[in-house]
């Protein structure tokens, strides 16, 4: 058994937390739709109560989840070593990206506003192969082999890579 559970992804893990959690969470509504109907007397305001009570549990799991997805992120980021930087087209380049080992296959990919040395966007993400960065006129090529746009990142960066860029 241990074997089977080594040969699993790391990020398995979470979603078999999700499952539980979801379990759970299906186990109490189906507790909840019993007490409800349980009696007329008081059906309404049992179900109000049991209905706040619900939204309660779904923003905290919710929470919970996303602090433990963020966590294991920056404890993964904080690891970052051996970083290179890419160098620009030219002179007139508005950003520079740099890329930095994790551990094992991972890899750390940050973007820069040249004139105020600020991150504006990172990417974290797979590569058994050497590291092949490339700029394109209008984004940074991380995974040419990727479909669609999951291999580039977006130039100017959007506001959603801005915003967590800016989490540590």
């Amino acid at each position: 058994m241990n074997h089977a559970m080594a040969a699993l992804p790391e990020w398995a893990s979470y979603f078999h937390l999700a499952a539980v959690a979801l379990l759970l969470l299906a186990l109490d509504t189906a507790r909840a739709v019993y007490q409800v109907l349980a009696s007329r007397d008081g059906h309404a305001t049992r179900a109000r109560r049991l209905a706040l009570a619900m939204a309660g549990w779904l923003l905290a799991v919710g929470g919970i989840w996303t602090a433990i997805v963020y966590g294991h992120g920056a404890w993964e980021r904080a690891g970052a070593h051996n970083c290179r930087h890419l160098p620009a087209l030219d002179a007139r380049a508005l950003y520079a990206a740099e890329y930095c080992y994790l551990r094992r296959d991972r890899l750390l990919l940050r973007v820069y506003d040249v004139g105020r040395d600020g991150v504006l966007a990172r990417r974290t993400f797979t590569s058994v192969e050497p590291v092949r960065l490339s700029w394109d006129g209008q984004a940074l090529v991380y995974d040419a082999a990727a479909p669609g746009a999951k291999g580039r990142l977006m130039l100017p960066p959007t506001l959603r890579d801005r915003l967590l860029a800016r989490l540590p």
